[in-house]
């Protein structure tokens, strides 16, 4: 399989910790959703990373069928609830006859970092495959172009933070956070789905979550700024002077300096194929051949 993830995003511990925040938008899915799953879901989620998501829906749904995919194990932890299957899968492959009409709900987040502008199509069409006829797909995608460090406080410091922000304009990592989010409602459509909803949230809705977000946002950043240094990509920043701005940029954080961006959400259902049979009321004189 090939990791096209790999090339913008490290898989080590630091992206184990980013994983491990789910982004805050209210809700871990989305209402119009909960309100026709099943007690007992059957729900996958896909580049599940440290399986954090299906963690969470298993306390929503504690008799759920749980099943996670990523193209990469390097996240997948060593303990994991016995309810929680973790597999290898790539989405942007023919999926697997044996997946198809399987799920309640087939979820997906944070891809971004893995995909071309002709791919997101694909991908939909691909994991509907793999809904039950009512069953739902949903996708959370951060919108990095909208992404601004701000003051919380009238004394809090933002220029690291600043400067680490226009480290990606240019590079590939910022080429990739340009499209996607903004069509996935159109792609659910052409797949099929109806209806398809689409929600717009803060990141920093939640205050009391700024803080987590901030710093999982900004360690992506700088696993990237790690992995152009490691290729001699030009412009590119020594290791050294990387782990100094994180740690300055960590100094900040404490100041009330925080991130804010869109997020994206779009969800859409598989039909419900309903059969009609139609019954002809023939006269007592007929007569069959």
């Amino acid at each position: 399989m090939s990791d096209s993830y790999a090339e913008v995003m490290a898989r080590d511990e630091k992206e184990v910790a980013r994983h491990e925040n789910i982004l805050n938008i209210g809700y871990l899915v989305h209402p119009s959703i909960t309100a026709t799953l099943p007690s007992k879901p059957h729900i996958a989620d896909i580049a599940t990373g440290t399986g954090r998501f299906l963690q969470c829906a298993q306390e929503l749904y504690p008799q759920a069928n749980l099943d996670g995919y990523d193209i990469s194990p390097a996240l997948f932890p060593k303990q994991i609830s016995t309810t929680i299957s973790l597999r290898l899968l790539d989405v942007k492959q023919p999926i697997p006859e044996e997946l198809h009409n399987q799920y309640d709900l087939v979820h997906l987040r944070l891809l971004l970092a893995a995909m071309d502008g002709s791919e997101w199509g694909t991908v939909v069409r691909n994991v509907v495959q793999m809904l039950k006829p009512g069953g739902w797909l949903q996708w959370d995608e951060g919108d990095y172009t909208s992404l601004k460090y701000y003051r919380g406080l009238e004394d809090s410091k933002v220029a690291t933070a600043r400067k680490i922000e226009g480290m990606v304009k240019g590079t590939l990592l910022g080429e990739r956070m340009k499209h996607g989010w903004n069509t996935l409602p159109e792609h659910m459509t052409a797949a099929g789905l109806e209806p398809v909803i689409s929600d717009i949230v803060s990141s920093d809705r939640m205050p009391e979550t700024r803080h987590a977000m901030s710093a999982a946002t900004t360690k992506a950043l700088i696993n990237f700024a790690h992995i152009t240094n490691a290729r001699g990509s030009p412009g590119s920043l020594a290791d050294e002077e990387v782990d100094e701005l994180e740690t300055r940029v960590f100094e900040e954080f404490e100041s009330g300096c925080y991130v804010r961006f869109d997020i994206y959400v779009a969800a859409g259902r598989r039909r419900i194929v309903v059969w009609s049979i139609s019954f002809v009321e023939l006269s007592p004189d007929y007569e069959f051949s």
